[in-house]
Order: C-alpha cells, then sequence, then structure tokens
C-alpha cells in the first residue's frame, strides 16, 4: 500500500494529548488516561485523522505534497478541539443591567419581574429579528466560541416559545452547522420559560409544545434533542416528564435544565426519562445523582453560570465523578447569565470551584462533552477515523491550562481539517 499524502501535518508537538488511553507510551495514570504522546504528531487527510504518534515514526510513514499544511507545534500542546454541549447561542440583544443589578444584590425573582430584563426580554428581541440579522449575530457569536478553541458546540433554541419563532432559531443553528466548519448538534428548548401569552395558563403552553411544536420539528429534522427547564417559575416535574417523553415519542432525544436554583427535581426526570444529559445540577441531591449514575446520564457542569449568578453554591463535581458520573463542561453562552465563549476559562473555575483534577477537566471539555450530545464515535479524542479537530496550545505543559486564567493561548484552531485560526 502507497504511504498516504497527507493534507495537514502536525508535528514537533511537546506534549500531544490523544485523550486514548491505548494510544500513550507514558507510565504515569493521568499521562495514560490523556493518551499522551512526546513529541507527537497528527496526520490529517479529507477532514479526518490517518496516522498518530511520535514525530520521527510519522515523518517516515506519512508523505507530503507541495499541498500538504505543514504545521510546527514545538514547545507546544496539542489537544482535541473543545466540544462545547451546553449554549444558547441563538439570539438578539444583551442583558448587562440585569447582571449588574444582579451582583448588587437584587434577587434574580425581582429581576425577572421588570419589564426589559430576563429571559422574556431576549425573547422579545429575538422574535423581532430577521432572519438573516439573527443568523448574523449568531454567527458572530459562533466565531467568539472558535477564537477558543470550541470546534463542536450545541446550540438551543428557546428564545422564540412559539412555533414560528422556534422554527427561525433552529434553522439558523442547523445552517451554521451546515455552512461552516463547525460541528453542531440542535435542540429544541420550547419549554424553557411559559411566554407572556400564555400567562395563567401553563398548561396550555405545554399542550402547545407537547402536541403541536415537537411534532413539526422532529418532522422536519430541525432538531437532535428536546431540553426542558425544570425549576420554580419554569416547568414542574410532571410537565417537564410530558414534554420530554413526547419528543422520545419523536426521536428527540431528552435533556434537562436540572436543579440550576433550587432542588427541583430536574435530576430525577432525567433519570426517569433516561435524558441524555442532566445539565447544572447545581443542587442535586445525593439520591437524584446516584439515580444519574444508574441511568448513566451525562453531567454537564457549567461553574461559569454560577459565578455569574453571583452564588456560591457550585455542582458537587467530585461527588458526581466519585459515583461514577460522566462528567461534561460547558459555557452555557447566553445573554442572561453567562456571555462566555471560553472553554480554557470554564475549565480554569472547574479547578478552582468545582475542584475537578487536571485529567477529570480535561476529559469534561472534550470526550464527555462530545458525550453530553451523543458525538464521542467523531469529536473528542484524536483517533484514527475521527473528524480531525484539534487545538495547538501557545502552552509547555497541559497543567498549565487551567492555570492561565482568562488567558487565550489556543493559537491554533482546526476543525474537521480546516485551519480557523492560527496555523
Amino acid at each position: 500500500m502507497d504511504p498516504i499524502v497527507a493534507d495537514l501535518l502536525v508535528f514537533n508537538a511537546k506534549e500531544l494529548l490523544t485523550m486514548s488511553y491505548s494510544l500513550s507510551t507514558e507510565e504515569t495514570e493521568v499521562k495514560k488516561r490523556l493518551g499522551f504522546v512526546k513529541d507527537g504528531a497528527v496526520a490529517i487527510k479529507n477532514g479526518r485523522i490517518v496516522a498518530i504518534g511520535n514525530t520521527d515514526d510519522i515523518m517516515k510513514s506519512v508523505k507530503v505534497s507541495k499541498n500538504t499544511i505543514q504545521i510546527d507545534a514545538s514547545n507546544k500542546v496539542v489537544l482535541p478541539g473543545f466540544v462545547d454541549p451546553h449554549t444558547h447561542l441563538v439570539f438578539m440583544g444583551t442583558r448587562e443591567k440585569e447582571f449588574l443589578l444582579r451582583q448588587q444584590g437584587v434577587p434574580t425573582a425581582k429581576i425577572l419581574k421588570e419589564e426589559n430584563t430576563g429571559i422574556i426580554s431576549t425573547v422579545r428581541w429575538t422574535r423581532k429579528a430577521s432572519f438573516d440579522d439573527l443568523l448574523e449575530e449568531s454567527r458572530k457569536h459562533l466565531e467568539h466560541l472558535v477564537t477558543w478553541g470550541t470546534t463542536t458546540v450545541e446550540i438551543k433554541s428557546g428564545y422564540g416559545l412559539n412555533l414560528e419563532e422556534e422554527i427561525k432559531i433552529l434553522k439558523i443553528g442547523r445552517f451554521l452547522g451546515q455552512n461552516t466548519s463547525i460541528n453542531v448538534r440542535t435542540t429544541l428548548l420550547a419549554a424553557h420559560i411559559v411566554p407572556p401569552e400564555y400567562h395563567m395558563r401553563d398548561e396550555k403552553y405545554v399542550e402547545l409544545v407537547s402536541d403541536d411544536i415537537i411534532p413539526i420539528i422532529a418532522k422536519n429534522k430541525l432538531a437532535d434533542f428536546n431540553d426542558v427547564y425544570c425549576e420554580k417559575g419554569a416547568f414542574t416535574r410532571e410537565q417537564s416528564k410530558k414534554i420530554l417523553k413526547k419528543g422520545k415519542e419523536h426521536g428527540l432525544k431528552p435533556k434537562v435544565h436540572a436543579d440550576e436554583l433550587s432542588d427541583s427535581g430536574g435530576a430525577e426526570v432525567a433519570a426517569a426519562v433516561q435524558a441524555i444529559s442532566a445539565d447544572h445540577l447545581m443542587y442535586a441531591n445525593d439520591a437524584s445523582l446516584k439515580k444519574l449514575k444508574e441511568a448513566n446520564v451525562v453531567a454537564v457542569l457549567l461553574p461559569i453560570t454560577t459565578f455569574s449568578l453571583g452564588e456560591e453554591h457550585y455542582a458537587d463535581a467530585k461527588k458526581m465523578i466519585d459515583l461514577g458520573i460522566t462528567v461534561a463542561l460547558g459555557t452555557d453562552y447566553n445573554p442572561g447569565t453567562a456571555m462566555c465563549p471560553s472553554m480554557p476559562l470554564v475549565m480554569s473555575f472547574a479547578s478552582v470551584k468545582l475542584k475537578m483534577k487536571i485529567d477529570d477537566i480535561l476529559f469534561g471539555a472534550t470526550l464527555n462533552a462530545a458525550k453530553a450530545i451523543e458525538m464521542e464515535k467523531e469529536v473528542g479524542s484524536i483517533e484514527i477515523g475521527k473528524k480531525a479537530n484539534i487545538n495547538i496550545l501557545n502552552i509547555r505543559h497541559f497543567e498549565e491550562i487551567p492555570y492561565r486564567v482568562g488567558e487565550n493561548y489556543v493559537e491554533t484552531v482546526i476543525s474537521n481539517g480546516e485551519v480557523l485560526k492560527g496555523g
């Protein structure tokens, strides 16, 4: 067989983290788990990874041509592109006044009653926006995430809250996935909050979501998942189960905004419907966490949200990991609580506030995050046959990732074999 002629070659990486245990030649357990390769190289062809290993070995087994892009990663760390499994990326308007009020001690419940604050304010702005204007704004949001190394993203709806507007948002999510090099999963979150026109008629809105919005979204293949905000002031356990079960009937796999502001029972709902993930989980109780483990639900933790809310009650990541729950990390990029595009900053908070170990942090931002959106067979690790989603970090040791708080050390971003930044 003739040697492969690579389209793109990354070589001389001081530290290559493949996130695949079997590829590591190191002896320490942490490095083995991270798939650590010293002086590593990765070869890419047609957007896929075709060879991985020590630079000398790869240079002998892979050919380059005049068209091969060659990137020297000397004294740098190479690892998979980050996977952000929880964003609300498609929206218009910002809510900085709300953020500042919250930091001055104004209760969230009071803020949400104000005319131009809360989710409903974003709904108004998003509904008013044309498809083209909303697409352009959302494209900018996505570009911000890419700058920080995100190459795979989940995009939720939830700022439309009626059939027409939810379709608009999800179409934009699909468009971004089909017309950029970023891998996109879309999630229907029509059950984000009850819209004003259904005030005092919660059950009627639940019927609209269950009997009208879900079937049409599913029939038109606009979403991969169906999410619900199970929380006081949003949707009850019973309402959440009804919506999620209806979604499953139509092929939309369930996700849950669970136990964010209180022990709302969201984690129990996620376990009961065998959700792909339960997200937030700041107030999930021990019994609920055990049920998540038994149901094999991924926990998606969003520490920047807790920080932005001005709270100190962070999710108990250590307890979840000790229970054997798969823990992922995300930004929760949204206009209300966490206008943060940076997975590196999330990883710093995971270290400082969630007390996670470095290997758990790195898995949380890559392979475990891919599992939270059912993309682990395609992204989240550097393995032969997977999509070539790779970050080159301008640091010398992987332990520096959470340590360099707020610094954008992501020098080169490669998504599906295309260099989007640096190179």
